[in-house]
């Protein structure tokens, strides 16, 4: 069972799952939506790849049982941001566009399932209390809570 500590990155990966769908929706002739969107998408992106990898990944990086998921974390933010540079750099019209943008969406996918299901499980069992509600106060301060 997850606890709240977590509450809020789960949140943004809704959010963000929720912005991939709509980019995914936008027509061929939509490039200023398309353009619009992915800018959207690209700052939730990096707050939120900003925010696991100061407050969250350090901590669990030196334990064992999460360790590999971490770095395999920091990894997949690396993936993500490369893709999303690429999609900026296309012509928002081009074919190879959506396709790229399918990629970057299953990438983030299973990075979100990973997280989910695995790590913040993982993280919740390695963590003493008091080191779950820092991460807590410290991503609600974060995200202006």
């Amino acid at each position: 069972m997850q606890t709240a500590t977590f509450a809020l990155l789960v949140k943004d990966h809704e959010r963000v799952k929720s912005i991939l769908e709509e980019l995914l929706d936008t027509p061929v002739s939509a490039a200023n939506r398309r353009r619009d969107r992915l800018n959207t998408l690209k700052q939730e992106l990096q707050v939120h790849e900003d925010l696991e990898e100061r407050l969250v990944y350090p901590s669990l990086e030196s334990r064992k049982p999460t360790h590999g998921l971490t770095l395999e974390a920091y990894q997949e933010h690396h993936v993500v941001d490369l893709l999303l540079d690429e999609l900026e750099s296309l012509d928002f019209q081009d074919e190879d566009w959506k396709a790229k943008l399918k990629v970057l969406q299953e990438n983030l996918l299973h990075h979100v399932r990973e997280e989910e299901e695995e790590l913040f499980p993982k993280a919740e069992r390695v963590l003493t209390r008091d080191q779950l509600q820092r991460i807590e106060r410290q991503l609600d301060q974060a995200k202006g809570g």
